[in-house]
């Protein structure tokens, strides 16, 4: 009985001691391959973080490339790399996802290769809009390289604490595996020393049993720490997240949204969770939408479109999305989870930069051609104004002239206009107050117009001042007038209203080149035919007219839109078909008073033998000058260039009684420092000058210098005349802008 018993406790020790050995073999096989499973996960980590390394490189390397050689095979690189990026951070993020450090640092890595990857957009997007040279210029900025730079430090810290993660795991690998020797001796040791090794046995289970529950219990808090942290991005990001789970039958159901998309849509999100886009939108509208979720569930990779929105609570809005299917281990897309940005600024930002652009290309071409070709004018005009007494007993050659001299006109006019479109008309602005000037149009309206049509003026009360153009402002709306007559070819009226107004920040928001504040409003209305609203909404472009071939150059309200913002003003039109249009014009008010000016000199003033030095550069425009000169009465000495002037100023026993020269001329004596020396002289004659353009010479911004005179080309006799008499009458011209 008692052998039995001993027997029994044998036989159950045994048992026991088997059962034991079993199952502490078991968890150092399972921790073994645990410890293997780590080390191979950390060289996946510094394998993926390599990847996104060579990605940035790559798109640095792809996009200097393609600035340097515009070789498209190197855009090409940079798109492939810059496609790639999201997937390959999204990869390295959830590898690092259980070890917080880790998880900060290639959160810090992915931020910078984001910032790379916006910014040499930025850079190629300049470059594909035709600026090459500053594209590169913005890609030698030293903070793009600067960002690399931090790039390649972030990647290589992380790659040095994943090998220090490394080496440890490695070396606890080795643990095990000395310690799975030592478990083979131990199993032999059993057999010999029995329950003494079967305790020590356990002993030893029960500590690794310990070691491997805190293991899991830090990979449990490190997992909940990480959402915690998607939770957080997830309803805090200003972007619109949402996931959609896939279902039977092209069902996409909503399984989440976050706070700002449920702001963008104004929507409850627990209304629509849950819920398939095929049920909350009418089938038109979902074909297409499911149609692109198709598309996103078949694809490899992330998906990027770009698409006007319209029927939103804030009006249409541009959206840019990006959305990526999330597969099963079969490799069955379950989700797809996307990223909406709302991009309605940026986009509207690069329409006005193109606008810019545009302008400025216009100008540029503009401003080219004037300077010569109002100098050509000028020659015509000039010698066929001093053949008119010649001709004047011919009717007929007379006739003739005049229909020449009209052409000349005609031609200059479309110059000037071409300038007041691309703002570059020189201005000569002062304050006035239009209730004057509009009343003193009034009857040139009624003459210009005809019987036919009624012509009206509103002037508002306590009428604030302007600062503008007064010659421009009347060109302005005479031509508003004359448009407005071609809309009314039966009769009508025309109501030219001026009063003050302004304007707020919700007006001007969405407003190019214009700024909250107070303005002077003047409202020209006609009850004509109107226009269609994609015919108003091109009416200010260049050439652009619906009158019959031969009745205008269409640009009559593109110089009255180049004039006003070039006064920094603004201008709309409002037009319905059948209920007529109304141009409104808001021009900036100004504090400052109304100067009262001299009377204008007689048009045909003549000179009584005083000495006018004129200096041009162009023998035919020169000498077309000198004869207008003397035929006025004025004795005339001839300079080709701006020192040869200054020479015969200082000359002892030369008197000049004014200075006519042009703008622009050869030689190292700009026209500004020109105009400095003739200040100086003792006896300093008032300078007027002539230009067919003066683009940053003595005209900046669309404005003239102060003390500045300018007669622009061509011009007539009768101009010539009065400019010529006035600086006469006004001496000191010069010592004031100097």
């Amino acid at each position: 009985m008692g052998f039995n018993r001993v027997i029994a406790a044998s036989l159950a020790l045994a048992l026991t001691l088997a059962g034991l050995t079993g199952a502490f073999l078991y968890s150092h096989w399972h921790s073994q391959a645990h410890a293997r499973y780590w080390v191979a996960h950390t060289h996946k980590v510094i394998e993926q973080n390599q990847i996104l390394l060579a990605l940035a490189q790559d798109i640095q390397a792809g996009a200097h490339g393609y600035l340097i050689t515009e070789d498209p095979d190197a855009l090409t690189v940079y798109r492939r790399a810059a496609t790639a990026i999201p997937g390959a951070e999204a990869r390295l993020t959830l590898l690092v996802a259980d070890n917080p450090p880790e998880v900060r640092a290639v959160r810090a890595l992915n931020r910078l290769v984001t910032q790379r990857l916006d910014f040499l957009a930025r850079v190629v997007a300049v470059e594909r809009a035709g600026d090459l040279a500053a594209a590169r210029a913005e890609a030698r900025v030293g903070a793009g390289l600067r960002t690399m730079t931090r790039i390649r430090d972030q990647a290589a810290a992380i790659s040095t604490a994943e090998n220090r993660l490394l080496e440890a795991r490695e070396a606890r690998a080795d643990d095990e595996d000395r310690t799975n020797l030592l478990m083979g001796l131990a199993v032999g040791a059993l057999a010999l020393v029995g329950l003494i090794a079967l305790i020590f046995s356990l002993e030893r289970a029960n500590s690794l049993l310990g070691r491997t529950m805190r293991e899991a219990m830090a990979a449990r808090e490190a997992r909940e720490a990480s959402e915690a942290i998607v939770r957080a991005l997830f309803a805090n990001s200003p972007d619109y997240l949402f996931v959609l789970g896939v279902g039977e039958d092209d069902r996409f159901l909503i399984e989440d949204i976050n706070p700002a998309f449920e702001r963008a849509l104004n929507v409850e999100g627990e209304t629509i969770r849950g819920r398939a886009v095929n049920d909350l939108l009418p089938p038109q509208s979902a074909e297409p939408i499911i149609a692109h979720y198709r598309r996103v569930r078949a694809a490899d990779a992330p998906v990027t479109t770009r698409d006007l929105v319209p029927g939103l609570p804030q009006g249409p809005r541009t959206w840019e999305s990006i959305l990526a299917p999330v597969r099963d281990a079969d490799g069955t897309t379950v989700r797809i989870v996307g990223s909406v940005r709302d991009i309605t600024d940026r986009v509207k930002t690069a329409a006005r930069l193109l606008d810019s652009q545009r302008m400025e290309a216009i100008g540029q071409l503009t401003g080219g051609m004037a300077h010569d070709f109002n100098n050509l004018l000028q020659v015509v005009r000039g010698n066929l104004e001093m053949l008119e007494p010649v001709v004047a007993s011919d009717e007929r050659a007379a006739s003739r002239l005049r229909n020449a001299i009209l052409g000349a006109d005609r031609a200059a006019q479309l110059t000037r206009q071409l300038l007041a479109f691309a703002r570059r008309q020189p201005l000569e602005p002062q304050a006035i107050n239009l209730s004057r000037l509009v009343g003193d149009m009034a009857d040139l309206l009624r003459r210009t117009l005809g019987e036919g049509v009624e012509v009206e003026t509103v002037i508002g009360g306590g009428l604030w001042n302007t600062m503008a153009d007064p010659a421009q402002v009347e060109s302005a709306i005479l031509n508003l007038a004359i448009n407005a007559r071609h809309a009314m070819p039966d009769g009508g009226r025309l109501t030219v209203e001026v009063t003050n107004a302004s304007l707020d920040d919700a007006y001007v928001r969405d407003t190019v080149g214009i700024a909250s504040g107070q303005y002077v409003l003047i409202a020209v209305s006609d009850t004509g035919q109107g226009m269609a609203p994609e015919i108003a909404a091109r009416a200010f472009e260049p050439f652009f007219s619906t009158k019959a071939e031969g009745q205008g150059s269409g640009l009559g309200l593109s110089m009255v839109h180049g004039f006003v913002h070039q006064s920094g003003g603004h201008a709309r039109i409002y037009s319905e078909v059948g209920q007529g249009t109304t141009v409104k014009i808001y021009l900036p008010r100004t504090r400052q008073s109304v100067r009262t000016t001299a009377p204008a000199v007689a048009s045909e003033a003549m000179g009584a033998n005083e000495t006018i030095l004129v200096v041009e550069d162009e023998a035919g425009v020169r000498a077309a000058a000198v004869d207008l000169l003397q035929g006025l009465g004025y004795r005339c000495i001839e300079a080709s260039d701006a020192e040869t002037a200054i020479h015969i100023l200082r000359e002892a026993g030369v008197r000049v009684d004014l200075v006519f020269s042009d703008v622009v001329m050869p030689g190292p004596l700009k026209t500004r420092a020109f105009a400095e020396q003739v200040a100086a002289l003792p006896r300093a004659p008032p300078i007027l000058f002539t230009s067919g353009y003066t683009e940053n010479a003595i005209v900046h911004h669309g404005r003239l210098d102060d003390g500045m005179v300018l007669l622009s080309k061509p011009y007539t006799r009768a101009d010539l005349a009065a400019k010529v008499a006035q600086l006469l009458a006004t001496p000191g011209v010069v010592q004031r802008q100097a």
